[in-house]
């Protein structure tokens, strides 16, 4: 492996201005000597040291992302997002899969400390997540779900309320009173703004009944658990469910006990993966803009952290497809940042 004094050699220059020419200083070369020491490095294809350089820079050049499953379509489409996001800055994404588990979590955050990353993105499996390690080292970090007052970090994400209370609202608008919510675990992440967003629209409906179960954001699972309530004889008339990893379990507990959707059962999901547009039927769900949170995330991460945590909120939109029947009425996406678009394929 070739050295920068393998370099300096070639150009016939010294070690010091090799430095110079790749790390942009702190001195100025001259335009025929970089030239020279450029193509030395061609020729020996000689890679400057990216560690010794960081150390010496105070940046890594690397953001961490740390998600609840990365088998997740949705958290998969999220860090494709933040890769090209961050790439657009010279800088590297690596991800951290916590596989649902809050001590991996942490080990992942850090890990993340320890390799000395610039800037964390979360998507955390708990809505009070330990960002302790990260402050301390003055590390900053961005979360993309709602967390509690008390917990100081900035973030950026829909309201989960308003679109939970959009989606719910879209199944009262047709008159189905008997509703299930299919939340995750209790202290998931965004798990009291999906249940205080479907009350409220219930709340709204004439005697529209609500009950809530809850499932791990996986299909198997919630396919588990939804088959149960559905195999009743006075089975629920619709499924709202707080992801749409869970709605394809509900699609497949629904096809495995005969039951027809919409006719007998109508589904909503939430995230609006691009696997939203294609199950069967397809699925009305809640799409996030994940570019637009992408892309906002690494903005702030960039920004002045001197100030207090930013709190940013994005727009949402109900996409309506044939998994909740025709609909009749209009008022599902009346609600703050919310949109409504017919999404046929």
């Amino acid at each position: 492996m070739s050295t920068a004094r393998d370099v300096a050699r070639r150009a016939g220059t010294s070690t010091a201005v090799v430095s110079y020419v790749f790390n942009d200083g702190p001195r100025n070369v001259s335009p025929g000597t970089r030239e020279r020491v450029l193509n030395a490095a061609r020729e020996l294809e000689y890679r400057p040291n990216v560690l010794a350089r960081a150390l010496s820079h105070g940046r890594t050049s690397s953001v961490g992302l740390v998600v609840p499953d990365i088998a997740n379509r949705f958290f998969g489409e999220l860090a494709r997002a933040l890769e090209e996001a961050a790439a657009a800055h010279g800088d590297l994404l690596l991800i951290g899969d916590s596989g649902l588990d809050p001590e991996r979590e942490h080990s992942n955050i850090t890990a993340f400390v320890d390799r000395r990353v610039d800037a964390v993105v979360i998507v955390s499996v708990h809505d009070t997540p330990n960002l302790g390690p990260l402050q301390r080292a003055g590390i900053p970090v961005v979360l993309l779900h709602p967390i509690p007052d008390s917990l100081h970090a900035s973030t950026i994400s829909i309201n989960y309320e308003n679109a939970a209370y959009a989606a719910a609202s879209h199944l009262v608008d047709h008159g189905y009173n008997s509703i299930v919510l299919l939340n995750g675990p209790e202290h998931a992440a965004g798990s009291r703004q999906h249940r205080s967003g479907v009350h409220r629209a219930a709340a709204e409906g004439s005697d529209v009944v609500v009950t809530e179960v809850s499932s791990e954001f996986s299909r198997a699972h919630a396919a588990q658990v939804m088959l149960d309530l559905l195999a009743r004889p006075e089975h629920p008339r619709a499924v709202y469910c707080s992801t749409d990893e869970q709605a394809y379990g509900v699609l497949f507990a629904c096809h495995r006990l005969g039951l027809t959707v919409p006719e007998q059962v109508a589904v909503t999901g939430f995230d609006g993966t691009e696997h939203s547009a294609y199950s069967l039927p397809p699925l009305t769900t809640v799409r996030q803009p994940i570019h637009e949170i992408a892309q906002r995330a690494v903005a702030m991460l960039r920004g002045d952290h001197s100030a207090d945590p930013a709190h940013e909120t994005v727009d949402f939109e109900l996409v309506i497809r044939e998994s909740c029947g025709e609909h009749v009425q209009a008022g599902a996406s009346s609600s703050a940042g919310a949109t409504a678009a017919s999404d046929e394929v």
